[in-house]
């Protein structure tokens, strides 16, 4: 069952823009394969790099921390005594402690990378930018899903919106896993705010495609430089393989402002 962080309300349908010209984007057709990148993968040096605050962490902070990891081993065990032992494991740096905790290490860091697949999808399919980066300068596809089959039909952690924001979100060493995950990897600079992205996730992932049925795409636009031979392939597809369950749009240029037109 999916898990949410937020309330927010999930768009009935997300899209995805696609470069018609790489046979890899095609099998988002073709194949109806989602691929749950690493977020190394992403183009954004900060997406997913966004630092745990251990330097925060004071030394009591870890003391408090180590009791509750020792209290877990030893439920009734005196908690002055508890107290004494946490001081010693700090003093010791075998767990918590202010120095050893300063900085995510490389390693942590590479772990996130191996364990999480997301994949990016937007409430918009109509966004200038968002053809002319994600979908060949207008001369690919967008793909809509149904979020309600998205959701409840397969093997996916978290889909939440990404929060848009000036500077990081402050993920505390004391944040549960779920926080700094949510704050690590579902926040970006309020500069890609045009994108209005939700994320999906698969935590501890150990295949990073995602085979769909074909109910749960329920739309194809086509960019509006789109070329005739591609606009035939896409119909041909939607028309053999879908059996024209599939609403086809065409995307258009607006003739009185800077905006696309879903026809």
């Amino acid at each position: 069952m999916i898990r949410r962080v937020t309330e927010k309300e999930i768009p009935k349908t997300l899209f995805k823009y696609r470069s018609w010209g790489n046979s890899y984007h095609q099998k988002l057709l073709t194949d109806r394969t989602i691929y749950f990148a690493k977020p190394s993968e992403f183009n954004d040096p900060f997406d997913g790099n966004i630092p745990i605050r251990w330097d925060l962490l004071t030394y009591e902070d870890c003391v408090k921390k180590n009791m509750e990891l020792i209290n877990i081993q030893h439920k009734d065990k005196d908690q002055k005594a508890v107290y004494e032992y946490a001081k010693k494991v700090t003093d010791d740096k075998t767990l918590w402690h202010p120095e050893k905790l300063a900085k995510e290490r490389p390693e942590q860091l590479e772990k996130w990378n191996k364990i999480i697949g997301l994949v990016s999808l937007s409430e918009t399919p109509s966004n200038i930018l968002m053809w002319s980066h994600y979908a060949d300068n207008h001369k690919g596809f967008v793909v809509g899903f149904d979020t309600e089959q998205l959701t409840t039909e397969y093997d996916i952690d978290y889909i939440e919106a990404i929060n848009y924001q000036k500077s990081y979100p402050l993920i505390d060493g004391f944040d549960d896993t779920t926080i700094q995950f949510y704050k690590k990897f579902f926040h970006k600079s309020d500069l890609w705010s045009y994108e209005k992205e939700w994320r999906l996730s698969k935590n501890h992932i150990d295949n990073r495609i995602l085979k769909l049925d074909k109910s749960v795409v329920t739309e194809v636009i086509l960019g509006c430089m789109a070329t005739e031979e591609t606009k035939s392939n896409i119909s041909s597809i939607i028309s053999t393989q879908y059996n024209n369950k599939v609403k086809l749009s065409q995307a258009t240029k607006s003739d009185d402002d800077f905006r696309i037109i879903i026809n």
